[in-house]
């Protein structure tokens, strides 16, 4: 089956029914179109995956290709970001920071504020790639416990690290320190070639998205502020 993801045409066969469930917004209109990427998971990477994480054969599967894919798109000009991507009329703002920092309901904090306005890009794995020097936010069939994605590529027009706190204040990083923390949240590769790929496409990315650090509580004038900053690409 072939599949449109991230704006690749994506080639693989899914076994069991969470992978392909998540996967049917994604299938392409053109099954005829040649796959950019062709990815696979053996009945024996389940089998090793089940036993050593004690799940489901279903959440194996899911969980392989998954990462399996987020490999592929190195040297694509293209990296997996762990963050949770929403947009906002037409433009694409990703939520990135360690677990339990606050992605999910911050990003909840922006439907509840933007309602009909926002689409929600990928709750926890949306891919950022450049595509003829514009950086774009993608959504993926890959998104963690909760399917909450599309099957929609925008222009990213910023990043916030979040971190809770009592007050709201907002710093754009240097991009020495934007780096560290984004390679701390997207998926390195032990090959060299690979490395060097995302390293470059970091650079890219830095370049023409601003990282700002996000303290916030859970209130709708933090999205205000985080919405306002990065719109207007302000400190």
């Amino acid at each position: 089956m072939l599949y449109t993801i991230a704006d690749f045409y994506v080639e693989y066969e899914p076994r069991y029914a969470r992978l392909t469930e998540r996967s049917q917004k994604y299938v392409a209109e053109n099954q005829q179109n040649e796959p950019e990427i062709k990815i696979s998971v053996s009945e024996a990477e389940i089998d090793e995956h089940v036993s050593k994480y004690e799940v489901s054969r279903d959440l194996a599967e899911y969980v392989i290709m998954g990462l399996k894919f987020y490999d592929a798109i190195l040297g694509k000009n293209a990296f997996f970001l762990h963050s949770s991507a929403v947009a906002v009329d037409g433009e694409g703002f990703a939520f990135t920071g360690p677990c339990g920092a606050g992605k999910s309901t911050h990003s909840s904090l922006w439907r509840k504020y933007f309602g009909s306005r926002l689409v929600s890009v990928n709750d926890d794995k949306p891919v950022v790639r450049i595509i003829d020097d514009t950086v774009y936010v993608c959504g993926t069939p890959f998104s963690g416990k909760h399917d909450i994605n599309s099957n929609t590529i925008v222009p990213l027009k910023g990043i916030c690290v979040l971190n809770q706190a009592k007050e709201n204040s907002i710093v754009r990083l240097k991009a020495i320190e934007a780096m560290s923390v984004i390679m701390e949240q997207t998926l390195r590769s032990e090959e060299p070639s690979k490395m060097a790929a995302l390293l470059d496409v970091l650079d890219i990315t830095l370049q023409r998205v601003p990282v700002f650090s996000l303290s916030c509580n859970i209130s709708f004038e933090a999205v205000e502020l985080a919405y306002n900053t990065l719109d207007g690409n302000e400190n």
